[in-house]
């Protein structure tokens, strides 16, 4: 099935090798800057700013101050803006309509590349944020994160093409195996989902230790990037980016065109 590409900031999703999103997850404004310096001196291809880290998360003023002087420290290379809530692993609570107006703030700002949207905040949440970021050119991944269990791999698909049914320019899912035919699971349904239905990119991770290969093989299966970590990571299961580069480039080599 033909993938509609999409931009994030100057970087590509759906062509060529998975992209490489590094996160950063400092607490104050020094420890978020001199992380993201820390991270560009990688080789990474987007860097993920998990806003709920921050201490300041739930002051839209503070967040987007410190988003542009984070844009400025990163000569160009596109941000992702997350603010993850608790209920999907994150690290603060926050309400449904301070959670949109958090995210209305930073597309507003002009100061990050794309948006992350978790899916499960309601459609009224969702589909507000998606048009807002639409309106100013801006990509939105859509998101769902399971760290109970890995759902059945209908469910998997199912979740998947709502999230691109509702209009979102990306589609990720990150998911708990209990064990090896977890993990199969999870690879069965990016499989079917990128060959069957995905008409934008997907991305999607087995989580822990046992979901490793699910950050590697994208190349294979269909997933568009893969987390790395360059310091501290953010979920579990995170490769450090400089063997997750060279793994990705020896898969690449071999994945089929």
């Amino acid at each position: 099935m033909t993938v509609q590409t999409v931009c994030v900031g100057n970087v590509v999703l759906g062509e060529g090798r998975p992209k490489v999103i590094v996160p950063i997850t400092g607490a104050t404004a020094d420890e978020i800057l001199a992380a993201a310096s820390t991270a560009i001196s990688h080789e990474i291809d987007i860097l993920e700013w998990r806003i709920d880290f921050f201490e300041g998360a739930l002051d839209s003023g503070a967040v987007t101050s410190l988003a542009g002087q984070l844009a400025a420290r990163l000569n160009g290379r596109p941000v992702l803006a997350t603010f993850r809530t608790a209920d999907e692993g994150g690290e603060k609570r926050i309400g449904v309509q301070d959670y949109v107006d958090l995210n209305l703030a930073l597309i507003a700002s002009g100061q990050v590349n794309a948006v992350d949207v978790e899916f499960f905040r309601g459609s009224d949440a969702v589909h507000t944020i998606i048009a807002a970021a639409h309106a100013q050119e801006m990509a939105v991944i859509a998101s769902n994160h399971d760290f109970d269990a890995t759902p059945p791999v209908g469910e998997i698909v199912s979740r998947l093409r709502a999230m691109q049914d509702m209009g979102a320019d990306v589609a990720k899912l990150a998911c708990t195996p209990h064990d090896v035919g977890d993990l199969l699971t999870l690879l069965s349904a990016t499989w079917q989902m990128s060959v069957r239905y995905a008409d934008h990119p997907i991305i999607t991770m087995s989580m822990g230790r046992l979901g490793m290969l699910s950050r590697m093989t994208g190349a294979f299966f269909g997933s568009a990037a893969t987390f790395g970590m360059v310091g501290r990571a953010s979920a579990p299961g995170q490769i450090p980016v400089e063997d997750l580069n060279r793994i990705l480039k020896l898969i690449g080599e071999w994945a089929p065109n």
